[in-house]
């Protein structure tokens, strides 16, 4: 009876397990093809290569092309214009066929330039809201670039808690598999019942399938970390970089991150979309106000024998020209209250501007209290879990040699590993926790910290 009861559970063993093994393998040698990156580098490169990197790039760019057009609104307007033309054949004049004139080459050169001397300020104005913007891009700039740092960091410690998540369902498959050739040896010495070895069977079972969990989420963190890189190789994190866990008491004090989040970028960009659309209010006021400019316009015709025209030039007396200048002076008075319109929307747009800039501060405050909660509790977690996984170790040791010795059972073992692998899993997200927290502030605050 205990040699059919052996040969049933090492083959329930086998018939249950074997495929998983090969998917282990399989799974190991995919991921074993990432190449190992450090998270600096890692975070470096999706700043060069996300698109909301690129956009941020591209939305600077066009913010100063709009400040250098705003002060070129202050340079006078230059045009030159050149034009030639041929004419040829003959026409009837008093009843005779006549050729045409005997210069069939005609020129027409001019320069045009435009200066407006008074708008009321509306330039001054526009480049005060140019220059906002700028500032606000920039600004964002910034932003981008950290929560891109952050969407990084996340990823990058995702591979890191997949790798402990490995670490510790492997753990937790070699005391299942010690387990298992124990209460097998138990059970044919006839001191434990089919069920202890049935128990064991099913933990080696779960111990293996945390195994596939883990290197699962492993693979799937890699994929996604190496998509926000923008690598064509698959990369994971180093492995020298598991042990690092934030330290909430080498931060620094509460009153100075509160500084800091009240000079991060997203308050700082809605701080600059209020001094944009204060311009913008200004500029729409000046609709109200005259205006005075100031134009040039120099014209000359000639004619040729040749192509070319000879001795012609664009200014001198060889031939006909015209020159002109003109100062004109422009008052609205109505326009169908356009000009009323645009007020309305400046001034909502400068409410708007106000509003969203002090929630922007309420919510930087909000994410600092909760990130710094989160940070100190997972720090706190940490040291509870790592105590935990102490005393849990050493209760599976004592259940391992009171039921070798026949004073506790099967469920008492199980229960005490239940508990540590429960430790191992709480200590793993713990870290991440503490890790990702820390990077949560890092983005508010638009910088790194110790």
């Amino acid at each position: 009876m205990t040699t059919r009861l052996q040969v049933l559970t090492a083959a329930m063993a086998a018939v249950c397990f074997a495929a998983p093994s090969g998917s282990v393998l399989m799974a190991q040698s995919v991921a074993n093809e990432a190449r190992p990156i450090a998270l600096n580098d890692a975070v470096a490169s999706a700043q060069r290569n996300q698109p909301s990197a690129v956009q941020a790039q591209g939305a600077m760019r066009t913010a100063s092309a709009a400040r250098r057009s705003a002060l070129g609104s202050f340079l006078p307007s230059l045009t030159m214009s050149i034009g030639t033309g041929r004419t040829q054949g003959a026409t009837f004049f008093q009843g005779n066929l006549v050729p045409l004139g005997r210069n069939p080459w005609n020129y027409r050169n001019g320069v045009n330039s435009n200066l407006e001397l008074f708008d009321g300020g509306r330039r001054l104005f526009e480049l005060r809201r140019a220059r906002a913007q700028l500032e606000a891009a920039d600004v964002s700039a910034v932003a981008t670039r950290y929560d891109i740092a952050l969407q990084v960091k996340q990823q990058y410690y995702a591979v890191l808690a997949a790798r402990e998540s490995e670490s510790a369902a492997q753990a937790q498959l070699e005391e299942a598999e010690a387990q298992l050739q124990a209460s097998i040896a138990r059970v044919g010495a006839g001191v434990a019942t089919k069920s202890d070895s049935l128990r064991s069977i099913i933990q080696v079972g779960n111990a293996r399938l945390a195994i596939l969990t883990a290197e699962n989420n492993l693979r799937v963190a890699n994929a996604a970390l190496t998509r926000l890189v923008g690598s064509d190789t698959p990369v994971t994190a180093q492995p020298s970089d598991t042990a690092s866990v934030p330290d909430d008491a080498a931060l620094p004090d509460l009153a100075d991150l509160e500084r800091l989040a009240a000079a991060g970028p997203a308050v700082l960009s809605a701080e600059a979309n209020i001094v944009a659309a204060q311009a913008g209010r200004r500029a729409a006021r000046t609709q109200y106000l005259p205006t005075l400019s100031m134009s040039y316009s120099y014209g000359l015709n000639a004619a040729s024998q040749t192509f070319g025209g000879g001795n012609l030039i664009l200014f001198g007396e060889q031939a006909a020209n015209q020159q002109t200048y003109n100062f004109n002076f422009s008052f609205p008075l109505f326009n169908g209250f356009s000009r009323e319109a645009q007020q309305v929307n400046a001034g909502v747009a400068l409410d708007n501007a106000r509003a969203q800039a002090r929630d922007a501060l309420l919510a930087s405050r909000q994410t600092l209290t909760q990130q710094l909660n989160a940070l100190q509790a997972a720090a706190a977690r940490v040291t509870v879990q790592l105590a935990s996984i102490e005393a849990a170790e050493e209760d599976l040791r004592v259940q391992q040699q009171r039921y070798e010795l026949g004073a506790s059972t099967a469920l008492d073992l199980l229960t005490s590993q239940t508990q540590l692998n429960n430790a191992r899993i709480a200590l793993i997200q713990a870290r991440l926790d503490a890790r990702v927290a820390k990077a949560q502030i890092e983005a508010l605050l638009g910088q790194d910290l110790p």
